[in-house]
């Protein structure tokens, strides 16, 4: 089961389904559920099975839950800040029971409520009805959401993305105005977890960081020559940043690796396994590790001797086994037989997809490749729009840093004296 390695620093206070839970003042609080083993956080939209943390970056829905009132609130992007009341959403039961988790057991390939009772009088329209009232994520906010303040600055270079492309390029911009905005609550995306040291040094030489900090979008105004205006919104409110150029280095989205019940709470990718892992929470003591990449590498060497390790490949994977989280595995194994495991966790790494969507906002020609996904296409100067510039793992570069170096360069030739 999860827990955490090392006795808490600056210990908070937070309650889940009124049980608590007590955290790192800053963590994440998807983290601390996970280090107090409360991995089934959210509940899918239509037949209610359970959802726990997958990305951990803000790409999945495994984390959604309502926090102070505010449904639908991203707790892996969300700092504990002590006193927050968490609560599984669109459930119905007290405390963790969710009674409409039934419709899985009653419908177990299933259910297609378009169709179900289709064209019977009186039957389908109830049917339709009650489909509407047991779907979706959560009820409104119980208040209205204060207005926040908005503001607008211009600025020469928008950098989206504090990992290793965007700091890089961050820093090749120095002596301009460069703001490096990131949803992340820390700088360093993956190259903090694979090397922090670097991350480190990284960040301080890339200048303004505007951390939790979400790129909504990125808007073509009609000001033709000119790079798009973006939308930025954050605890404090919403900021529009006119920029004279924009480098987007989101990087990509964590790989899938398709087997039975792979959406099963202690399912997750080897990147957010090895985040919790250097946040000093341990996702489990039998963990069984699907595939082979930076990520898994990186987290098994970290392991050392924390948990037990299974190694597979990912065709080696039938199926994970559990009803409202991960309790083992089954493997084929040689002759076409089939064994189980038993397991805390199942973690999974599989090539990254680029984080192509901002790219697409901004106007860039995004094709399909089968062995990356959906991906902007680049001139050799990283360019993909007018003033808009990709670098990093959405550019498909194995060095990202160098790749955020050289796209810098490139914009600060672009943009002159």
């Amino acid at each position: 089961m999860p827990r955490r390695l090392h006795p808490l620093r600056d210990p908070v206070e937070l309650r889940h389904d009124g049980v608590r839970v007590l955290a790192e003042r800053g963590e994440p609080i998807a983290a601390a559920l996970v280090a107090a083993d409360r991995v089934g956080i959210a509940r899918s939209a239509k037949l209610h099975r359970p959802r726990g943390p997958c990305c951990l970056r803000g790409g999945c829905d495994g984390c959604l839950a309502r926090v102070d009132g505010v449904p639908n609130v991203m707790t892996c992007r969300t700092p504990a800040r002590g006193g927050e009341v968490v609560e599984t959403q669109h459930k119905a039961g007290p405390g963790g029971l969710d009674l409409l988790r039934a419709t899985d057991f009653v419908f177990p390939r299933g259910i297609d409520h378009h169709r179900l009772f289709a064209g019977t009088r009186g039957v389908g329209k109830l049917v339709q009805q009650v489909a509407r009232h047991i779907a979706g994520l959560g009820r409104l906010p119980e208040r209205a959401v204060p207005a926040r303040a908005v503001g607008r600055r211009d600025v020469d270079v928008l950098v989206v993305g504090a990992g290793a492309a965007g700091l890089a390029a961050a820093s090749a911009l120095r002596g301009r105005e460069v703001v490096v905005a990131d949803d992340a609550l820390v700088a360093g995306g993956s190259l903090a977890l694979l090397d922090p040291a670097a991350a480190e040094r990284a960040v301080l030489a890339a200048g303004e960081l505007s951390l939790a900090t979400t790129v909504v979008g990125l808007f073509r105004d009609g000001r033709g020559g000119h790079a798009p205006v973006a939308l930025l919104a954050s605890a404090a409110g919403a900021t529009e940043i006119v920029p004279r150029a924009v480098v987007l280095a989101p990087g990509g989205h964590d790989g899938v690796v398709p087997f039975g019940n792979d959406d099963l709470p202690g399912v997750l990718s080897a990147r957010a396994a090895l985040a919790l892992l250097r946040g000093g929470v341990l996702v489990g003591e039998r963990l069984v590790l699907v595939g082979d990449g930076r990520f898994a590498r990186a987290l098994a060497a970290a392991l050392g001797g924390l948990a037990r390790v299974t190694r597979l490949a990912p065709e080696e994977l039938v199926t994970a086994r559990g009803l409202s989280r991960v309790t083992g595995v089954v493997v084929r194994a040689p002759g076409g037989a089939t064994r189980r495991l038993d397991a805390d966790a199942v973690v999974v790494e599989a090539p990254l997809a680029p984080g192509f969507e901002l790219a697409a906002q901004a106007g860039a020609v995004v094709r399909f490749a089968p062995e990356r996904g959906y991906a902007p296409e680049a001139d050799a100067h990283g360019r993909v729009a007018p003033w808009v510039w990709i670098a990093g793992a959405v550019a498909g570069a194995t060095d990202s840093a160098a790749d955020g170096a050289r796209v810098g360069r490139a914009v600060a030739a672009a943009l002159g004296g």
